[in-house]
């Protein structure tokens, strides 16, 4: 087992439950009603600004023949109660990446998009994923969040 900072497991763990969060229903809810039995997912990155955060899943395709996976980005902002999610966005298309092999490559997260004479308040992400070793890294795909 490879050791991790206190920090860096704190983090992990904190994403962790945020993705959880976002996707298990609540208890009451209609959903919650039946039994639910979420696909395999695990956590790719996270990224954090001081009133936006970025986590990064991948979540086991179950519809495809191979170990495919579909890659999300949910974004959140931060309000006076916690992390409140804003909306999920997906990467690329529906299992389109290796369930296996996919990595982050770079993630890179920005507040505003610059325009010309202007920059216009909008949180944002670019990443590039590993696919697998014989194909590299695709990408640039970019996201963006309006506040």
């Amino acid at each position: 087992m490879i050791a991790m900072p206190r920090r860096a497991a704190a983090l992990t763990a904190s994403a962790v439950a945020l993705v959880a969060a976002a996707v298990i229903p609540l208890a009451g809810s209609a959903a919650s009603a039946t039994p639910h039995h979420a696909p395999p997912h695990r956590l790719l990155g996270v990224t954090t600004l001081t009133n936006f955060r970025v986590v990064l899943t991948a979540t086991q395709a179950s519809h495809t023949s191979g170990p495919s996976a579909t890659v999300t980005a949910a974004g959140y902002r931060r309000t006076a109660h916690g992390w409140q999610l804003i909306s999920v966005q997906r990467i690329g298309r529906p299992g389109g990446w290796s369930w296996f092999a996919t990595e982050v490559c770079s993630l890179r997260t920005a507040q505003f998009r610059p325009q010309p004479s202007t920059a216009t308040p909008a949180d944002s992400i670019t990443v590039k994923l590993l696919w697998g070793p014989a194909i590299g890294c695709l990408g640039p795909y970019t996201r963006t969040w309006r506040p």
